[in-house]
């Protein structure tokens, strides 16, 4: 474990060995670093980083309310938390709670030190603890963060209904799927049914019931009335229940699959149309082929009968003629799907 890094304003060499002696017998391992002017302890907190600050009141061109000041500075500006410590002579009993209002954690007496030690691992104790406390929350804040970028990103909203106090939250984006700004509402499936599709609210009521009811993990696809704009939304639930089965909470996320949706029937229609080239192709095209083929093959028995390749050359024609009509056709529908 790192030595406790503790920096102490006083003037006096003599009370500085009797703070770090009493430390000393506490039992607090520690370093120290000794100021005693306004300058040196701008600079101590940046370059000796202290843990502590163990700070007398009155000193020939420096004082503890100035120091308490410069130290409240330092920590919103490093988001950081340093326990401090007024450790002086005699005060009044009114400038002391003053201290304690102004931020200081404790105020030792120099003529009662034998406190000091436990008072200074207190105050780090508190500090620590605090300081955890504002990481875990600055994290919580940062995943919030991203969770909410992540849900405006791929257009899907999560929330959380509380059956038993019968409380819904929406995320940001759940707001936005749903028709409303972040806030604009109080989340209720009352506020949310009516901006529900007419043909599928009973479905959506249904699919809610059934959940609470029987299911562990359900989905359901409906439609949504947002402005003049319809989307189409898919909804899944993970249910949560008690140790009786009762059910308890429903956690969700809705996803908006309007542009999938749209996308599905695009390609739908698009393989359509390829289908039906692809019966021209083997259907339309095969008859005046086969009939070029066939009229070829006479030709080709009797090459010298000039007759017979008169008579022929009409029917060559029109099924020339067929057969370009339907390429054509078949390059238009191919234009169309492009």
């Amino acid at each position: 474990m790192e030595k406790l890094r503790i920096l102490i304003v006083e003037d006096s060499p003599a009370d500085i060995d009797l703070i770090e002696r009493e430390l000393q017998r506490g039992g607090v391992d520690f370093v120290s670093c000794n100021v005693k002017k306004r300058a040196d302890f701008l600079s101590a907190l940046d370059s000796f980083k202290p843990d502590i600050i163990l700070s007398d009141h009155s000193l020939p061109q420096f004082n503890s309310i100035e120091a308490m000041e410069l130290w409240k500075e330092y920590q919103r500006e490093h988001n950081t938390s340093i326990p401090f410590i007024l450790v002086t002579g005699s005060v009044s009993e009114e400038f002391a709670v003053q201290s304690i209002k102004a931020g200081a954690d404790d105020y030792i007496l120099k003529d009662r030190l034998k406190r000091l030690p436990a008072s200074v691992m207190s105050a780090v104790e508190k500090a620590r603890i605090e300081s955890e406390r504002r990481r875990g929350m600055e994290e919580r804040l940062a995943q919030a963060a991203l969770m909410n970028e992540a849900e405006h990103l791929a257009h899907f909203g999560s929330w959380r209904w509380d059956l038993v106090e019968d409380v819904v939250k929406w995320s940001d984006e759940a707001y936005r799927i749903f028709g409303f700004e972040p806030g604009e509402v109080v989340p209720t499936i009352a506020v949310l049914m009516p901006k529900i599709h007419p043909d599928d609210r009973a479905v959506v009521e249904y699919f809610y019931k059934k959940a609470i009811k029987t299911g562990d993990m359900q989905q359901c696809e409906y439609r949504l009335i947002d402005g003049n704009r319809e989307k189409v939304l898919l909804t899944r639930i993970l249910v949560k229940r008690d140790a009786a089965g009762v059910a308890t909470e429903l956690v969700g996320f809705t996803l908006d699959i309007t542009t999938h949706r749209q996308q599905t029937r695009e390609l739908e229609a698009r393989n359509a149309r390829l289908m039906e080239i692809a019966w021209v192709q083997s259907h339309e095209v095969r008859g005046p082929l086969a009939r070029l083929m066939g009229l070829v093959q006479l030709l080709g028995h009797n090459p010298e009968d000039l007759a017979t390749m008169r008579e022929m050359l009409p029917h060559i024609l029109n099924s020339a003629v067929e057969l370009d009509n339907i390429v054509r056709k078949i390059v238009r529908k191919t234009e169309e799907i492009s």
